[in-house]
């Protein structure tokens, strides 16, 4: 379901009918995922959504402006879904909670469709300027869902008393959104790495 957010389209594109944003969105992420970002044109978002390129500019300035709103639009549905979870916080610990927080986060990325590609293209293809602004906006959306867990898990008795909740939230999920920089061995999982690294974490919250 889309929603208006940080990056907002045009109001016009608001105006248009459930079905034909989801068809200019659907495009856009079937061409951005599969297509180097450079080489991705209006042309083909607007000819794979059954629109005139006119109207595009109705909806959106540019290109940038449509990729970043895709990604909020991602990333709001996650959290979302990581939200769910939240019931189960008295039934875990504080490191079993992070990792079915990861889990349920993997499963959501699963069923997106070409959403794999999308992030690998966003990594390895996107301009500087355009990822900054888009981590700089989605990145915030990750430290809300673990601020709540850590503040939780410190009432619990399970985390220190003294523990700075926002620096916690922020340290957790930029080791975990900078996975891909750390070297991983043949025999290492990126879910094992990520299970040492809460591991280690956890010792200096406890």
């Amino acid at each position: 379901m889309l929603r208006k957010d940080d990056f907002m389209p045009k109001n016009t594109f608001f105006n248009l009918p459930q079905e034909k944003r989801n068809r200019i969105i659907n495009a856009a992420i079937e061409e951005f995922s599969k297509v180097h970002y450079k080489k991705v044109t209006i042309d083909s978002i607007v000819n794979s959504a059954g629109v005139p390129k006119g109207s595009f500019y109705q909806y959106f300035h540019n290109k940038d402006d449509l990729y970043k709103y895709l990604f909020s639009q991602i990333v709001d549905q996650k959290k979302q879904a990581l939200v769910k979870v939240k019931k189960l916080q008295n039934q875990l610990s504080f490191r079993q909670y992070v990792m079915t927080l990861l889990e349920q986060g993997k499963k959501f990325e699963q069923r997106v469709s070409n959403l794999s590609a999308l992030k690998d293209k966003f990594m390895n293809e996107c301009s500087q300027e355009v990822k900054r602004d888009i981590l700089k906006n989605e990145i915030p959306k990750s430290y809300e869902v673990l601020e709540e867990a850590v503040e939780f898990y410190i009432k619990k008795g399970e985390l220190r008393q003294d523990l700075d909740v926002k620096t916690a939230a922020y340290v957790i999920t930029s080791c975990f959104v900078n996975i891909q920089d750390f070297r991983l061995s043949e025999e290492q999982a990126v879910e094992d790495v990520l299970i040492d690294i809460l591991d280690v974490l956890i010792v200096g919250m406890k």
